[in-house]
């Protein structure tokens, strides 16, 4: 048979029982600071969402800003290009009206001169009808003898 002794064991088993309460309250000590560091690795990674997000918007709100500025730049451009484009249509309508008038000009200019020579053609053959109706009226014959024509005057 086999003889118990409870005396060592029983402090031992005291010896660690009171080692278990001290790692027990030191366990309960630890927990606010275990809490803690959850809290802080929590906190840490919400930072890094934060900087993340911001660094998202500040990637959008540059891009909008460029695609503002190209607008800004292509609609500058299209005005630029309206007001040449209507300086020219300008131009090009004085140039036109400029081109009407001279043709205007032109056209009364030939008007008058053809105007002018019809009269001096008129007033020359007048006087070109005055010499010749002055002037002897002869027939030739393909003989040569020359025989009088028969006046035109009616009388």
């Amino acid at each position: 048979m086999k003889v118990i002794c409870t005396q060592p064991h029983d402090e031992e088993r005291d010896r660690l029982a009171g080692e278990l309460a001290e790692l027990r309250a030191d366990i309960k000590a630890l927990r606010p600071e275990r809490d803690e560091a959850a809290t802080l690795t929590r906190l840490r990674d919400e930072v890094d969402k934060l900087k993340r997000e911001k660094a998202t918007l500040t990637e959008d709100s540059a891009r909008k800003i460029r695609e503002t500025e190209h607008k800004t730049g292509l609609l500058k451009t299209k005005q630029e290009h309206d007001v040449e484009h209507a300086r020219r249509m300008a131009v090009l309508e004085i140039r036109e009206e400029n081109l009407a008038a001279d043709r205007e000009r032109f056209e009364a200019e030939m008007k008058f001169q053809r105007d002018h020579f019809d009269q001096r053609a008129d007033k020359q053959d007048e006087i070109l009808k005055a010499i010749l109706e002055r002037l002897p009226a002869i027939d030739v014959a393909l003989s040569g003898s020359a025989a009088p024509r028969p006046s035109r005057k009616a009388d």
